[in-house]
């Protein structure tokens, strides 16, 4: 059984031939040429097993894709996907060296702090729409951390740990006495 990865969910149908209209979490789709199968998942919540489709056409779309299976007619059907997941092959997210890693490369990753040390583990993934955010959990709950270079100061692969400076503040410690804006999340995003 292959290894798969959440990448996004339907948002919507899309014109009037079927097409999804899916909104992907990382915002850009470098596996799309890859993608020959639709796999979708049932939102939480909904019982189902997954269901695979195949795909006969697929194009970026604003902050997602459009995708038009020959199994998916008319809008009416396209529209009851809304909210199940897309799930790619783990495979078409790994990296070759010297290119720019994928978030899911980091998942389940330390996360050591200058002048902190390890406060916690990479346990899922959200953007902001202008960045890319780490959900670290650490031991006063989850909290988003933006995924840019101005904080990682380094990527330790074999020791699975990402090594950050941040801002006083953005893991939920108290400045000055007084509550910050981090808020711990209630749980990861898949």
């Amino acid at each position: 059984m292959k290894d798969f990865v959440t990448v996004g969910r339907v948002k919507d149908g899309h014109g009037l031939k079927g097409e999804l209209y899916i909104v992907l979490f990382a915002g850009e789709a470098e596996w799309l040429p890859k993608l020959e199968a639709l796999r979708l998942t049932p939102p939480e919540g909904l019982d189902g097993d997954a269901r695979s489709f195949p795909v006969r056409s697929a194009r970026i779309h604003k902050n997602g894709l459009i995708v038009l299976s020959p199994e998916i007619s008319g809008r009416d059907e396209a529209e009851s996907w809304k909210g199940w997941r897309l799930e790619i092959p783990r495979e078409f997210l790994v990296a070759a060296r010297g290119e720019r890693m994928y978030l899911i490369e980091v998942a389940n990753f330390k996360v050591v702090v200058s002048g902190k040390g390890e406060v916690g583990r990479i346990t899922g993934f959200s953007s902001n729409g202008a960045q890319d955010l780490l959900i670290v959990r650490t031991a006063a709950g989850d909290f988003e951390v933006p995924f840019v270079a101005a904080f990682v100061d380094k990527i330790d692969e074999r020791g699975e740990t990402v090594f950050l400076t941040l801002p006083e503040g953005l893991l939920g410690e108290e400045e000055s006495g007084e509550d910050n804006d981090a808020i711990p999340r209630s749980h990861p995003l898949s």
